[in-house]
């Protein structure tokens, strides 16, 4: 569109872009809490380090390399509820938190599911979680930027075609909102006015998403 401002005439159209990119994942991570609620803190302490034993050997049994494994963010304190005007004691909690994490291929995909599997037999299991994710993503960044710009170029010239003038270069590139990245499976995915390829539609395994939008002011002529 042509945009005027004031008395002065800008001979500009603005468009936003849109970029979507579907790539493997290079990495996934099973991730879990143990937690433990007791009126004593020991007896808290004391659950979660009997399941954190079993962790050891379960991950030992599956064949997991030890340097996969993070144990990260162990809370504890007492835990109140505030209830009928005062702070009621409900007890002693303790939360560990481990997560161990595989390069994608069907070994460690394997892997991971027995971990799954074997993990639900902990007494004090809490959440269980698999995600997979983009790791060195630099390059995948820098194409669907390019993806979204070539679609703002698109949309541009097509609406000078209508207007009868003619683009003649980028004048404003505003890049203000941050790549969306997420991960989608075994669901349709509509992509909205970019044309689409054979990854647009995913209705098997595993795809991160990468979504930029970026706003470019063109020159335009007569």
């Amino acid at each position: 569109m042509i945009i005027s401002a004031g008395n002065e005439k800008e001979n500009v159209i603005s468009v936003t872009g849109y970029g979507r990119l579907f790539i493997d994942p290079n990495y996934l991570k099973v991730y879990f809490t143990i937690g433990c609620r007791s009126n004593n803190l020991k007896t808290s302490l004391d659950g979660v380090n009997d399941d954190m034993k079993k962790v050891s050997e379960i991950v030992n049994k599956i064949g997991v390399d030890s340097k996969l494994i993070n144990i990260v963010d162990l809370k504890f304190g007492p835990k109140y509820e505030y209830k009928n005007n005062v702070n009621q004691f409900l007890g002693y909690d303790v939360d560990q938190k481990v997560d161990i994490e595989f390069d994608v291929n069907r070994d460690n995909e394997e892997k991971a599911s027995k971990i799954i599997g074997e993990i639900t037999s902990l007494k004090y299991l809490s959440t269980c979680n698999i995600e997979y994710g983009l790791k060195n993503k630099k390059e995948y960044l820098a194409v669907v930027r390019e993806l979204s710009f070539n679609n703002a170029l698109e949309k541009a010239e097509q609406y000078a075609a209508l207007a009868g003038v003619r683009i003649v270069k980028a004048n404003v590139i505003t890049d203000r909102d941050t790549v969306n990245e997420y991960s989608r499976s075994n669901s349709n995915f509509i992509a909205d006015d970019i044309e689409y390829d054979k990854d647009s539609y995913l209705p098997k395994g595993k795809k991160i998403v990468l979504e930029n939008k970026v706003y470019v002011t063109f020159d335009i002529e007569k």
